[in-house]
């Protein structure tokens, strides 16, 4: 099972209730939680749940370093699954939305975000199934772009996550020392 584990971010409200079933960490991007799950056979997806992390804790597992080693080993060369580039050839916007639902989480990939933009970079995540992450020095015409990309997916979700643009440390958890 632990090879199946993926780090997933899900809407703050499916866990405002205090009802959700496993570990969580609220993060910086406000509405936005951090969850994870396991990609298990015919595309279906079980959370993680409060026992399995007990079970995992108790035989001293780094389970969320696993989960990210293994959303890095599911993920695409190149990681995008569209991109756009300026006259120069330099990227400046990547969309992530790959057969497998884990686009958003791929912005945890924050490696390979840094080589791909290393003057810095901004992220989205409109859908539970698509993220965006696109270079920090926009010019007023590919602001508009993005913006409207954002929006737009996020509108005509089926899964909306969140309409707002984060730095990239706004996913790092509000909470660095403690999973709910």
């Amino acid at each position: 099972m632990l090879s199946l584990v993926v780090p997933v971010f899900v809407p703050s409200s499916f866990v405002e209730t205090g009802s959700w079933p496993g570990p969580y960490q609220t993060l910086r991007a406000r509405g936005v939680v951090l969850a994870w799950a396991a990609l298990m056979p015919g595309d279906a997806v079980q959370y993680i749940l409060h026992e399995m992390q007990s079970d995992w804790d108790a035989q001293g597992i780094d389970w969320k370093t696993r989960a990210l080693q293994n959303l890095r080993e599911r993920t695409p060369e190149p990681m995008a699954s569209g991109a756009l580039f300026r006259d120069n050839g330099e990227t400046w916007l990547i969309s992530l939305m790959h057969s497998d639902g884990l686009g958003p989480s791929r912005l945890l990939l924050t490696d390979e975000l840094e080589r791909l933009f290393p003057k810095g970079y901004r992220v989205a995540m409109p859908e539970r199934n698509r993220g965006f992450a696109f270079a920090e020095d926009l010019d007023d015409v590919d602001t508009d772009t993005i913006e409207s990309l954002i929006q737009g997916s996020y509108s005509r979700a089926e899964q909306p996550l969140s309409p707002e643009i984060f730095s990239p440390d706004h996913l790092l958890s509000a909470t660095p020392s403690r999973i709910t």
